[in-house]
């Protein structure tokens, strides 16, 4: 049938078709879009991340926020991983045609397909860790929180998808020769489509529920920590340490922000895989002309890029944002390593020919 045809587009025999569709004022926007995503997620990424280990070594005592430690150690680099990568992304945007040079090199094809199969699904989990957690804190405050066991869930969840990938890699049957990790134009991105339909069908259904179905449960765990917060508001005034209190309610706030960012760039990816995964459990004749449309135009070039692309990167990008401006003490961090103009004219003074200047470098120095 119509929905279990796999074709794979070449660059000579899909560009014409492609072109006839593509907006180019879209095409730039999102290019630039992008590439900001790029220079501003990885740098952000990479900082939060080296930011969160020092931590994570300074608070080798405390359960919990070693627990939290490593859990944004994990989502830093995944979101590091992601804005690194999105040069391909860009570079297919800014060429109006989609006619990139990287995503047409099969080597390259091949292995940022599979790293975009896997990195996004553990991205979506790990911010379902992080706010369902601190919804457990919220609604047990004396639940303990054992980083061994963070550990353990992160790893077997990310060795369960790459099981899963080799595995439909390995069991699907290919033929022709064709590559099952591919570039079309139409989608703007390369991705991995197994041949045979019940794999393929298996493949569309796995993916609607890790990374459009798993908004529900971070959805729900949002909205009680939001209520709970509210509770804890109107009761600041009853005993207790108000400072303790007042950085717990801080630290709530910061992850509640992270999740709500999630949940606005994520929102439009669980409605296309809400629609997309309908379409395929219906597999009738009256749904096949709503599938005509959805593989129309608009849909076919633009909407699977941008949920699959372009919110995901900007979920990634957005995070250090959020870091820096809740968290008092990355924003020092970063200070700390910025050359400010005081230290800069400090350093010019100190290299000066003919004279010798004895200077004892500070924190407060950058």
């Amino acid at each position: 049938t119509l929905l279990y045809t796999i074709k794979f587009e070449t660059m000579s025999n899909a560009t014409n078709e492609t072109i006839e569709f593509l907006v180019p004022e879209a095409e730039i926007f999102l290019g630039t879009l992008t590439l900001l995503c790029f220079l501003i997620g990885a740098p952000g990424n990479l900082l939060a991340a080296i930011y969160f280990v020092q931590e994570h070594l300074s608070n080798a005592r405390n359960l919990k926020k070693l627990y939290f430690t490593e859990l944004y150690i994990c989502m830093t680099t995944v979101d590091f991983i992601l804005t690194a990568t999105l040069f391909p992304i860009f570079e297919n945007y800014f060429t109006t045609t989609r006619q990139g040079q990287l995503f047409n090199n099969e080597g390259f094809c091949i292995i940022w397909g599979a790293l975009w199969e896997i990195a996004p699904c553990i991205s979506v989990f790990l911010v379902g860790i992080l706010s369902i957690s601190r919804m457990l804190i919220l609604v047990k405050p004396m639940q303990a929180l054992n980083p061994k066991h963070l550990r353990c869930i992160i790893g077997g969840y990310s060795l369960y998808h790459v099981i899963v990938r080799m595995t439909l890699w390995f069991v699907d049957r290919d033929p022709t020769g064709t590559s099952k990790i591919s570039y079309t134009p139409t989608a703007g991105y390369c991705y991995f489509s197994p041949l045979e339909s019940s794999l393929w069908k298996f493949n569309a259904y796995h993916a609607g529920v890790v990374l459009g179905l798993v908004i529900i449960p971070i959805a729900l765990s949002f909205f009680i920590s939001l209520l709970k917060l509210r509770e804890s508001s109107t009761s600041t005034t009853t005993g207790g340490n108000s400072f303790s209190r007042a950085a717990q309610r801080q630290a709530t706030m910061t992850i509640v922000i992270v999740t709500l960012v999630y949940l606005v760039c994520n929102l439009p990816v669980f409605m296309n895989y809400i629609f997309y995964t309908h379409i395929i459990v219906t597999d009738n004749e009256q749904w096949e002309k709503y599938y005509k449309t959805y593989s129309g135009p608009f849909w076919g070039h633009y909407v699977w890029n941008l949920s699959y692309c372009v919110l995901v990167a900007l979920n990634a990008a957005a995070n250090p944002i959020v870091f820096y401006l809740r968290m008092k003490q990355f924003r020092d961090f970063i200070k700390a390593i910025t050359p400010t103009k005081n230290s800069i004219s400090h350093a010019r003074a100190t290299h000066m020919p003919g004279k010798t200047v004895v200077t004892e470098l500070t924190s407060s120095s950058f």
